[in-house]
This record gives structure tokens, C-alpha cells and sequence, in this order.
């Protein structure tokens, strides 16, 4: 049997930023959650087109790790997954918000990809 990829994760303490780091402060989870939350991208292939560039079996597991910690769920079979955030997704809207404000603010990022994000998410 296939060992679930939070079993293989260990929490560092007890402090809610740490915990939540363990969770989604890797370098890809947060990048999905945008995606699904103000790009629709629902499905694998569409997350792959991402600017960022997301390699194949990093996708897959932080898909199966997002699903297994209950940030995502699925619709569909194995070859036509349809991902979509759950309440628990949805209540990292704050976070992501605060991150790209930050980024704004402090980044060199494209200017019309800041337009975008701007736009998306009514900032």
C-alpha cells in the first residue's frame, strides 16, 4: 500500500504559524491555490500551464498532499480529475491576499501580471 504523504511529514512545534507552514509553505501549494481560486484552473494540465512551471511529479503530489490535508477535493476519474478548493481552501483567501500586497510592494514582478492579480482579486 501506498504510504500517505502526511504520514512522512513531522510538525516542527506547536506555534500556528509553523503548523500552517508544514502544511502549505512549501514552494508550490499556495501557486496551486491561486490558481484554482482566481485563475479556474480546475484541471491538471491547466495547473501545469502555469507561468511558474510546475514539473510533473511535483504537481502530483502537492495535488494528492492538498486533497489528503483537505485544502482540495476532486470530481471525476483518475484521467479527468476537476479539482476545486474546500472551505478550508477558501480560508486561505486573506493569506494569499496579503502575500500578493506584500509582493506589490516589495517585488520586481511583472507589471502586467500584477495588473492581473490586481484584477482578480479586487485589490
Amino acid at each position: 500500500m501506498k504510504k500517505r504523504i502526511k504520514d512522512t511529514l513531522e510538525k516542527r512545534s506547536d506555534c500556528p504559524i509553523s503548523c500552517t507552514m508544514d502544511v502549505v509553505g512549501d514552494k508550490w501549494s499556495l501557486l496551486i491555490i491561486r490558481d484554482l481560486m482566481y485563475l479556474g484552473k480546475t484541471s491538471y494540465n491547466e495547473f501545469l500551464s502555469s507561468r511558474e512551471n510546475i514539473s510533473t511529479n511535483i504537481l502530483n503530489d502537492r495535488l494528492i498532499q492538498l486533497t489528503e490535508d483537505g485544502f482540495i477535493t476532486y470530481t471525476g476519474s483518475a484521467k479527468r480529475k476537476k479539482y476545486e478548493l474546500t472551505k478550508k481552501g477558501l480560508d486561505l483567501k486573506p493569506v494569499l491576499e496579503s502575500i500578493a500586497l506584500f509582493g506589490m510592494k516589495h517585488s520586481s514582478a511583472d507589471k502586467e501580471f500584477l495588473k492581473h492579480v490586481k484584477k482578480t482579486m479586487k485589490l
